[in-house]
């Protein structure tokens, strides 16, 4: 089995079997029984001890971060610019800061200690970071402190609230519907949203695990949280309030969502579980699928000038251009899991994955691969201010510069 990194477990009553969520740099399990069952009792006995409401594991996640010795060398999950500094994000609450390009590192004061999958600064001081138990953090000081703006409490509160409108929406449809051939898909659709209700109900029981697995501002103000089971949140001020955000979308069965990313002219694009992937020209309000592409997981996106590319299993890399809804596969013969990455200042796009990969992809397509020592999976990269590339994983923090080329 590929990289699970730092699992949490949920089970569903709507299609879903019991499975890991992954955080951010990881592969989904089969969603049949029989891949399911051997995790059944294991995943029973961790919701039993992890996810009941005022258990231990709960209000631990809401206590702030502990301080570590070598907080880079803990299992990181992505990191990011905030100007010149650097900010990456990982188990435990760690947020570790560099304002030297990557040579030292020292800890952020943090009010939680859930794994944190995603970090966002949109400008130097401003940034968000997101993770497990549904947390969304933001900082107004370039990462020094952090506070807590939403959480995987009113994350299910929210979501109850819409499936039970829905519900309801939908039985009054049903009712005043005269129409014969319409009635077996509201019908459907009746019984779809009543066990989204009762899931719901259930998600308010059992307390926050869903975790959030990226975040994306589009400017100072206006930013998205998309993660596990459909989550997908967003914000027009600032963090002040975060509202969900899924009714412009099809995801009728609850497909984990792994990455976002913005083009120039403010397309958005989506990506996520299943094949998952789409493109919203109206700022996140309606978002197109892209529909028969690919049918296993899309972990990362990169936007570099004209192009997109999203990737993820088994190395499988897709193109389009930004002017166009045209995607192609494009010829990747490494087929490692690809789970994170960058553009750098030259235009290359940098993937990295399984196994200490990296993967730099031209402005005109040619490809060179990097393979880290420490063969350790790799979920995200950055490019410092001086050039300097750096690479985050299950290993904590490595260069860039000390990967062998293949």
């Amino acid at each position: 089995m590929t990289l699970i990194m730092s699992a949490i477990s949920k089970i569903s009553r709507q299609r879903h079997c019991a499975v890991p969520v992954a955080a951010r740099s990881s592969v989904m399990m089969a969603r049949s029984n029989a891949a399911c069952r051997p995790f059944l009792a294991v995943v029973l006995l961790a919701l039993l001890t992890f996810a009941q409401p005022g258990s231990t594991a709960e209000d631990f996640v809401f206590l702030p971060a502990l301080r570590v010795d070598e907080p880079e060398q803990m299992q990181l999950l992505d990191i990011a610019r905030a100007g010149e500094r650097l900010v990456a994000v990982g188990e435990r609450g760690v947020i570790i800061l560099s304002d030297d390009h990557g040579r030292s590192w020292r800890q952020a004061e943090v009010p939680v200690s859930t794994t944190l999958t995603a970090v966002h600064f949109p400008e130097p001081d401003s940034g968000w970071a997101v993770g497990h138990a549904g947390a969304i953090l933001h900082s107004a000081d370039g990462g020094d402190t952090w506070e807590l703006q939403f959480d995987g409490r009113e994350a299910n509160r929210q979501y109850l609230a819409w499936a039970q409108a829905r519900a309801a929406s939908l039985e009054a449809e049903l009712a005043a519907s005269e129409d014969a051939e319409q009635l077996g898909a509201l019908e459907e659709a009746l019984d779809e949203a009543q066990f989204a209700a009762e899931d719901a109900a259930d998600a308010i029981d059992t307390g926050p695990a869903d975790p959030f697995l990226d975040v994306l501002f589009t400017d100072a103000k206006s930013g998205f949280a998309i993660g596990a089971y459909g989550m997908l949140y967003r914000t027009d001020n600032g963090g002040d309030d975060w509202r969900i955000a899924i009714d412009g979308i099809a995801n009728p069965y609850r497909y984990h969502y792994y990455a976002i990313a913005q083009d120039s002219a403010g397309g958005l694009y989506l990506s996520g579980e299943a094949g998952l992937l789409y493109h919203s020209e109206d700022a996140g309000s309606t978002w197109r699928r892209v529909e028969d592409l690919y049918d296993g997981s899309l972990f990362g996106l990169i936007v570099s000038g004209e192009r997109v590319y999203a990737y993820g299993l088994r190395g499988h890399i897709f193109k389009a251009s930004t002017a166009s809804a045209d995607w192609a596969e494009f010829t990747n013969n490494n087929g490692t899991s690809l789970y994170g990455g960058v553009r750098l200042a030259d235009g290359q796009a940098l993937m990295v994955g399984a196994g200490g990969l990296a993967l730099a992809i031209s402005e005109n397509g040619t490809q060179q691969a990097w393979r880290h020592p420490s063969r350790a999976s790799l979920s995200s990269a950055v490019q410092a201010a001086n050039g300097d590339v750096w690479l985050v994983g299950m290993s904590g923090l490595m260069a860039l510069s000390e990967a062998n080329s293949l």
